[in-house]
């Protein structure tokens, strides 16, 4: 897809403040001044910033004459921070709720999405009030609502919220007759497990992109180099091939325990062929979204979700929301001109990196829209086990020292051969073409690790293994260095070959004399290549559980398979580590999140990190390098270099450093 670049291309760390403006609101704008953003903002240095201009009710926070303003609003607080960005140079975008809006679901009840037995989502408590993405809504209010604030403030772009994770199916007349015409098909399912079910989901994901393109081709025709993006599009919960003309991929994660989900997306995000960045919450709670008692998170809490998305080579920025009245709160920006520096530091180390090839890890979307089964407001992308499943395996990667990218089908089928390993972890529903694809790739020395009860069916003669019966499910345990690990769910009994090797039982009980006659995993040569196998859902069981005994059970199996990696650690487990490249630089970065307090579900701040002790790093070098300096203390390393093996030492890791070789 042929894209014009903008100003985002260029951003590193930016800011972003939303209201999402009521009807009980009084003072909006009130107190907002050209002086105090403006101070507040120099604190910062941001890149970009974003400011409010409609939420998910559905008012807008400035005196529109297209949308439904809100009746609090007292001063038109965008033209404000207008004028402040410009006179500092950065770009402004806007916070835009897409197709949540309450409001408009309110005026025009036939714009809403409709559920199978003919009423509006919204009106049960955690429903989005959804609307239709082929209902007036775009042409009516939303393009020319955008194209409004661009002549009135001559904004740079917008970030529309409230977008895929409000998207679902909808059995609206509208819909039910689009998805006849174009399918033929005239018995429109009603539930999962229907028949059509898959077509009829497929066909609301079409439409929800068609109206993607719809507002971003009218708005870049309207002002060419305006920015547009749709919150989470085309991030792991959308993993389809990119269609739309986005600018660039942007996500909010969750406010509490998200680095999990950071560190997913950003390795996603980064294999998709778009500029992207990641937001942080600049605040956390124990509890949900309602009625929570919100606190500001530390600089060492964003300043480690920071590193987590900038060493994967994407763009950061921190929400934070300021007064009804408009005005921001001071300590809250001291705290972020601390992320800032820190930010700084690293940048040069950072932006314009590729990630260099070790493991890649398979996010199917055949695998993902057969198991993302919704519930209650069938949201066409919700993300579902196949969310947990793609964490666990990732993490447990991350976990045993391995670096690791993740992609789509399309993605993996294009850099098959540019990966010594690929992980496929309890993907299902597999296209034929690619199961076929990596045994090819296998063949020719690839080193392949699967897991899942399915595996033996789908990849045959190929494991060397032949099935023992029907999968089995239950609680098992799986035996670790100091103990076992228990996982539940369905395991596929097996029958080795003379060629496989078993590498670990599978245990009854948590005692290790409990074996059954079938492996848990095992080892067979193919090819050039070889395969591991593990038969049942570790990668689950882990993205639920993150048990240390887990983590020891798959460390050897991982290391049978792999051999020498090109880059290794010795570190604790919560240092994880990804390696990019920029021309001649590799870049080694080393990121340690091991808190310094106690985390619980009543306080997910963190407050600081333990630093590691020594941590030694092996790095696969065929030349002597001439340099070997660490980053942001610029300081050069000491190190040594035999057979082609570059190894040195840091004595310890505070949050983030980089080691830059060359």
């Amino acid at each position: 897809m042929n894209r014009t670049p903008n100003w985002h291309d260029d951003v590193f760390f930016g800011l972003h403040f939303d209201l999402h403006p009521m009807k009980t609101d009084t003072s909006l704008g009130a107190e907002t001044t050209y002086e105090h953003i403006r101070t507040e903002l120099e604190k910062v240095r941001p890149d970009f910033v974003q400011y409010d201009c409609k939420g998910h009710v559905g008012y807008a926070g400035y005196p529109t004459k297209i949308g439904v303003p809100s009746p609090g609003v007292k001063k038109d607080a965008l033209k404000i921070w207008r004028k402040v960005t410009r006179d500092l140079g950065i770009p402004l975008s806007v916070h835009y709720s897409g197709v949540w809006d309450q409001v408009q679901a309110e005026l025009h009840p036939d714009w809403q999405r409709l559920k199978a037995d003919g009423t509006p989502y919204g009106t049960e408590s955690g429903n989005p009030y959804s609307l239709g993405a082929d209902s007036p809504y775009d042409e009516e209010l939303l393009i020319p609502q955008l194209k409004e604030v661009i002549d009135l403030h001559d904004i740079d772009g917008v970030w529309v919220d409230g977008e895929c994770w409000a998207a679902g199916a909808d059995w609206s007349e509208t819909a039910r007759a689009l998805f006849t015409a174009e399918t033929g098909i005239t018995e429109i399912p009603m539930q999962p497990g229907d028949p059509h079910w898959a077509e009829f989901m497929a066909f609301h994901r079409r439409r929800f992109e068609a109206h993607i393109k719809r507002y971003a081709d009218a708005l870049h025709a309207h002002k060419p180099g305006f920015a547009v993006c749709s919150n989470w599009a085309y991030t792991i919960r959308m993993p389809d091939e990119v269609t739309a003309p986005l600018d660039y991929l942007s996500g909010d994660f969750t406010w509490a325990f998200g680095l999990d989900s950071a560190e997913a997306e950003a390795k996603f995000m980064d294999s998709r062929g778009l500029p992207w960045d990641l937001m942080a919450w600049g605040f956390t709670t124990g509890a949900g979204l309602q009625n929570a008692l919100w606190t500001t998170k530390s600089a060492e809490h964003l300043q480690i979700e920071a590193a987590s998305v900038a060493a994967n080579g994407g763009a950061f920025w921190i929400y934070d929301q300021p007064t009804r009245s408009g005005r921001l709160i001071d300590w809250h920006m001291d705290v972020f001109a601390d992320v800032a520096k820190f930010m700084r530091a690293r940048q040069t180390v950072c932006r314009g990196t590729q990630s260099e090839p070790h493991v890649a890890v398979l996010h199917s979307q055949s695998h993902f829209y057969a198991n993302n089964h919704p519930e209650g407001t069938n949201a066409v992308y919700n993300p579902g086990v196949p969310n947990t499943t793609l964490i666990g395996a990732l993490q447990l990667l991350l976990d045993n020292g391995y670096h690791a990218d993740v992609m789509n089908e399309d993605a993996l089928l294009r850099r098959l051969d540019e990966y010594p390993v690929i992980a496929v972890m309890e993907q299902t529903h597999l296209p034929q073409t690619l199961r076929d694809a990596l045994l090819a790739w296998v063949k020719r020395g690839g080193k392949l690790l699967l897991t899942g009860s399915h595996i033996v069916q789908d990849y045959g003669a190929a494991l060397g293994v032949k099935a023992a019966g029907e999968p089995v499910d239950g609680v098992f345990n799986l035996p670790g260095d100091t103990g076992s690990a228990p996982i539940s769910g369905e395991w596929q009994p097996v029958r080795v070959g003379s060629k496989a090797k078993a590498l670990a039982p599978l245990l009854r009980t948590q005692e290790l004399r409990s074996a059954v006659k079938s492996p848990s995993a095992t080892l067979v040569p193919y090819g050039a290549g070889s395969i591991a196998a593990i038969y049942g859902p570790i990668a689950t069981a882990y993205g639920n559980y993150r048990y240390s005994r887990t983590r020891e059970y798959a460390a050897p199996i991982f290391k049978a398979l792999t051999g020498t990696m090109p880059v290794e650690v010795d570190a604790p487990y919560t240092v994880h580590f990804t390696v990019r490249r920029d021309g001649t630089r590799r870049i080694i970065h080393l990121i340690n999140s091991a808190p310094s307090n106690s985390l619980s579900p009543a306080n997910p701040r963190i407050e600081g990190v333990v630093p590691t002790g020594s941590i030694t790093v092996r790095v696969q070098c065929p030349k002597r390098p001439r340099s070997v300096t660490l980053v942001p203390k610029q300081k050069e390393l000491a190190f040594t270099w035999r057979a082609g093996v570059l190894t040195l030492k840091l004595d310890s890791l505070d949050i983030h450093t980089a080691i830059v070789i060359q």
